[in-house]
């Protein structure tokens, strides 16, 4: 245990991307401050946007995402965290392979534990490294190898963002990765997530300007950003809606402890919140627990992860959650229900947050992010419903069961490992 804690120490030194500080600084907890002051100071690139195409469902957005590939005429660029191969996937590598050889730029970036995935994904997975034989240009971002796994920091420097943009005209963020048990799965084994399809000038041109410089960040192979164009500020009427990205990673300093601070220490009524694995560090802690003494509910729903070292690391932590106030929904079962990995945040029925980080430490300080909050009441009352149906399968969760689980099945050595994992 002590080991553990001491490696664990480390890769928090040698691995920090942010910090979770915001959420305690004097600045973001001004009440004379609105939460849109609070988003523009903190650098995020604010936006207009279209009404998106939202996708709850894989299956859809699977036959959706094989059609823009099929339209492309130009290039695609995709990132994903986890990417590989199967049955139900088969027909959309394909298709990229072929659009690749006649003639379409394809550029993808995947996380180099790809290959690695411990979801059920490893039991059918095929390494995608195929594409490449195609003409499409695939890296990896912070591979995995001998030499790298002696440096701790390369064990947790993940890119964790989904994003896609098809010749600069339709731009997709969400959590959906290109695996298994994102997209390719059928029934219970099809997780429960969410994709977000824009048709914005000011999207597309800040999504392609991002992904160059990632690309340009890890690979010898440069990009030049005038050969991709993006939508015309003609194609602006129908962008109703005033949105502001945060983007964790190369080329930019944005990051996700100055959103989700801004977003907590200005509630005045609700945070409703996916949160996935929601594993706190004391600055998260002591911002939700402001909230809650301002009066703030704060609800949380929660899915039960089969992966035995996150179950046992959530079931530690969750009556520090619920001693303080938070409202938590969880699953008690998930082998016959398919898993909530979506990501949503709703913050008093006006500011939606969407895209890949979970609210937990790891996101804040220890992997690359893509999100974006949108200020509508109109997207927030949708996102609000919907979450709800996520919640047909879900327990409310008392003191006593929060106890109980900590008991029976709780480990503080899963908890660090799920807090520094993932």
């Amino acid at each position: 245990m002590i080991i553990a804690l001491v490696v664990c120490a480390l890769l928090t030194m040698t691995g920090c991307i942010s910090s979770t500080k915001p959420f305690v600084d004097d600045f973001f907890k001004d009440p004379s401050l609105s939460i849109n002051e609070k988003l523009e100071a903190s650098g995020s690139e604010r936006l207009m946007l279209s009404q998106p195409e939202c996708y709850f469902d894989a299956v859809a957005f699977r036959e959706r995402y094989l059609e823009l590939i099929e339209g492309a005429e130009d290039y695609i660029l995709i990132s994903t965290f986890l990417g590989s191969d199967c049955d139900g996937l088969n027909e959309l590598y394909q298709t990229i392979a072929r659009k690749a050889r006649e003639g379409l730029r394809v550029y993808m970036i995947m996380d180099g534990t790809s290959s690695y995935d411990m979801t059920d994904t490893r039991f059918v997975m095929t390494p995608i490294y195929f594409l490449r034989d195609s003409g499409v240009h695939l890296i990896e971002y912070n591979p995995l190898s001998f030499l790298r796994a002696v440096n701790p920091k390369a064990l947790i420097d993940r890119d964790h963002r989904k994003l896609i943009v098809v010749d600069g005209v339709y731009t997709c963020i969400g959590g959906m990765n290109m695996n298994y048990i994102s997209l390719g799965a059928e029934g219970a084994a099809l997780q429960k997530d969410s994709m977000y399809i824009f048709k914005s000038a000011d999207f597309s041109r800040t999504l392609t300007d991002q992904f160059v410089n990632i690309w340009n960040d890890i690979s010898v192979e440069k990009l030049v950003r005038s050969e991709f164009d993006t939508l015309s500020e003609e194609d602006e009427s129908k962008n109703t809606l005033v949105g502001y990205l945060f983007n964790q990673g190369p080329g930019s300093n944005q990051n996700m402890s100055d959103m989700f601070s801004a977003l907590i220490n200005s509630a005045k009524e609700e945070i409703y919140m996916l949160p996935y694995l929601p594993l706190l560090d004391k600055n998260m802690l002591a911002a939700c627990q402001s909230a809650i003494d301002r009066g703030v509910h704060i609800k949380m729903v929660i899915p039960l992860d089969m992966r035995g070292y996150t179950r046992k690391g959530t079931a530690y932590f969750f009556e520090k959650l619920v001693s303080m106030g938070v409202e938590i929904w969880y699953e008690k079962t998930g082998k016959e229900v398919s898993m909530l990995h979506q990501k949503l945040m709703v913050v008093d029925g006006r500011y939606t947050m969407i895209g890949s980080p979970n609210f937990n430490m790891r996101s804040m300080r220890l992997s690359y992010e893509i999100a974006l909050v949108i200020d509508s009441e109109e997207f927030a009352k949708m996102s609000l419903e919907q979450g709800k149906l996520r919640e047909s399968n879900m327990t409310l969760m008392d003191m006593e069961y929060a106890i109980e689980s900590k008991k029976r099945e709780g480990s503080f050595f899963s908890f660090l490992t799920a807090y520094y994992g993932g």
